[in-house]
């Protein structure tokens, strides 16, 4: 039974603000059919709003869920499947590869849109491994806790690939308003979104660890930190106070802490980013 709510509102009011799909109405679907290999945090995301707007959208999981068949049979097939931190930092790209493997095999034709972080260097190498599959990397900038309104409202699609591939896949993304204006279309090389992609969430780490790091000298001079992070926050170059704010402790979660330690190992002397860690590392363990 299709839900009802209107299409205009999907991008603002779809979902609430505890990230639970609401109903919404299923009109102007295209008859194109997409796929989701994947269906964790970011594949639910990927899957629950492409289904609004098309009208047959396949998920397959490794835990059983969907029919391969299906995926077969897509157009074009959205990989996002997890990319965990390996023992020696990098990020392990096994599950990235075994889906593409596997398409190979089925001589898959369609757009192979790999979503998962990557580590640096992975694509290209994916490329000269499985010459037949179109591959496209774009990576996917969702904050943990928002996954479906961020989806729904990109601030920038990035993309490497094929001319032809990525514009076939930017045309899936129709609904975004301001899309090629107010939100730029980034197209670079492989390598280079991968590196974006893992600096976006380095940032974050560099930013709440100078934050903290403030905060100890607040501390240690009987200073107020929020009274002394006011005045950065006051200067008209920062755009936003998102992880400029003290007294929320280090970062975490599921991508900040593996994507800053990716770059870290694809470097031969992280000096900012090893720092950044260590600033972590301490307030996590609540020594300041």
């Amino acid at each position: 039974m299709k839900h009802q709510k209107n299409i205009n509102g999907l991008a603002h009011t779809c979902f609430n603000q505890k990230e639970e799909p609401q109903p919404i109405l299923r009109h102007n679907v295209s008859p194109k059919q997409l796929a989701v290999i994947g269906l964790g945090s970011v594949g639910k995301a990927v899957k629950h709003t492409f289904d609004f707007f098309y009208e047959s959208v396949a998920g397959y999981d490794s835990d059983g869920r969907g029919n391969w068949n299906d995926i077969i049979r897509s157009i074009v097939v959205f990989i996002c499947v997890s990319t965990p931190e390996s023992e020696t930092g990098h990020l392990d790209c096994s599950n990235v590869d075994d889906v593409l493997c596997k398409l190979n095999e089925f001589a898959y034709s369609g757009i192979c849109v790999i979503k998962s972080t990557v580590r640096v260097g992975f694509t290209d190498s994916a490329v000269k491994k499985y010459p037949n599959l179109r591959i496209v990397y774009m990576p996917e900038f969702l904050r943990e806790k928002s996954n479906f309104t961020w989806f729904v409202n990109p601030d920038r699609l990035v993309l490497s690939g094929n001319d032809v591939d990525m514009d076939e896949i930017i045309g899936l993304f129709w609904w975004v308003d301001g899309i090629g204006e107010s939100v730029p279309i980034l197209k670079m090389k492989y390598i280079e979104a991968e590196i974006g992609k893992l600096a976006h969430n380095a940032r974050i780490a560099v930013l709440v660890s100078f934050t903290n790091e403030i905060e100890a000298v607040c501390i240690e001079n009987d200073a107020c930190s929020d009274s002394v992070m006011s005045v950065i926050h006051a200067d008209r170059r920062v755009q936003s106070t998102e992880h400029l704010k003290p007294k929320l402790g280090g970062y975490g979660g599921k991508c900040v802490p593996k994507d800053t330690r990716e770059l870290i190992a694809s470097m031969r002397k992280p000096i900012l980013l090893t720092a950044a860690e260590e600033r972590n590392r301490i307030t996590l363990d609540g020594d300041q």
